[in-house]
């Protein structure tokens, strides 16, 4: 990379970072009230903060994006206000070039937003809810509201809260026959995984034969149609809060069962949609080293940059739920933000630099 490279990509870069962590400690401290709030002997103010610090890496990951494209803003706008830009172009640096530089600058941000979303993102939510788990009291408030439902061979099995200690409350078994009737309704209190086996508690088992009904009670028992451990471990954490690995794995339990799967899918798909968006907003910002936009105050280059950051995001997240709705496939829901974004990128430099700059894009 050129001396001159690399001083652009230093200045985006630089004002990118500056820009994301005014944003995180915005939202920190969001996080920070929200927490305080629910501050009592058992949940004392330490454990609070910490929540907050482990949940990091998931905010750095869902800001990453706006970020990325006012902080780009910035940078490009600063060396377009101190003609240092300008002295580059009269030496003979083209704008097909300065994009290409922003680009290769991208890529970083890509990788960068890739491997947080990956590895530290999950990991970081999975202790910050074990942070919860600690106390009763907010142990409760992890419950699923509507619960968890289970295939298994010919069994249908619902738990209406799970923790991550590998315990579960309130689980109700159903057992169907080959012509799909009721044979057999089982209902535990609380179940907990020890030495390889789930442990039910305080049980009432409910048989229907010959239209006859029999109940009976017991305190201990085990069920031979439960939850395999691995699935446990991913289906207590949401999916945008799973490796690519844990997606998959349960996606495919999922399918195999019959089951509904989109938000993983989706899920699955944001993980390369979320970093590809954030170098399609540097073809965004390229229009600002543009003369007809270089008039324009850097306080107005911001607003028009947050506006558009704000715009995205909730385009983004119209387009997920809709497609969910919709029954769009969970990968067209997932790229298509990405996929128009392109479009308007195009559009934009179509229109400040013309076809040429385009066509010089593709052939480098």
């Amino acid at each position: 990379m050129k001396i001159l490279d690399k001083y652009i990509a230093k200045q985006i870069l630089s004002a990118i970072f500056s820009v994301l962590g005014i944003l995180i400690i915005v939202v920190g401290l969001l996080d920070l009230v929200d927490e305080i709030k629910k501050v009592n002997n058992e949940y004392p103010i330490s454990l609070a903060f910490l929540y907050v610090i482990l949940n990091m890496p998931q905010n750095i990951y869902e800001v990453l994006p706006i970020a990325t494209l006012m902080g780009s803003l910035i940078g490009l706008s600063k060396l377009s206000s101190t003609s240092e830009l300008n002295a580059a172009k009269s030496s003979g640096l083209s704008f097909s070039k300065i994009i290409l530089i922003t680009l290769k600058t991208g890529v970083i941000i890509v990788i960068l937003t890739f491997l947080i979303g990956e590895f530290l993102a999950p990991k970081g939510q999975q202790l910050a809810n074990n942070v919860k788990n600690l106390t009763e009291s907010t142990r409760l408030s992890m419950k699923n509201t509507d619960g968890i439902w289970i295939k298994s061979q010919n069994s249908f099995i619902h738990i209406a809260k799970v923790f991550p200690n590998k315990i579960v409350q309130e689980v109700s078994l159903y057992r169907f026959n080959e012509k799909q009737q009721l044979m057999e309704s089982i209902y535990s209190e609380e179940g907990h995984y020890v030495e390889g086996e789930w442990i039910m508690k305080n049980i009432i088992s409910t048989s229907f034969k010959n239209k006859e009904v029999e109940i009976t009670n017991s305190e201990l028992s085990t069920f031979e149609e439960f939850i395999d451990l691995d699935l446990f471990d991913i289906m207590i954490i949401k999916p945008n809060q799973m490796t690519l690995m844990q997606l998959r794995t349960y996606i495919e339990y999922l399918k195999n069962n019959s089951m509904e799967s989109k938000n993983y899918e989706l899920a699955f798909w944001s993980k390369f949609s979320i970093p590809l968006s954030c170098l399609i907003m540097f073809l965004l910002t390229t229009p600002f080293v543009h003369s007809s936009i270089r008039s324009a105050s850097f306080g107005q280059r911001i607003f028009l940059g947050i506006l558009t950051g704000v715009s995205l995001f909730l385009f983004n997240q119209t387009v997920n739920k809709l497609s969910i709705i919709i029954d769009m496939p969970p990968f067209l829901g997932s790229f298509l933000p990405v996929f128009i974004l392109l479009l308007i990128s195009f559009y934009i430099i179509n229109k400040f630099y013309g076809s040429k700059v385009l066509l010089k894009l593709f052939l480098r």
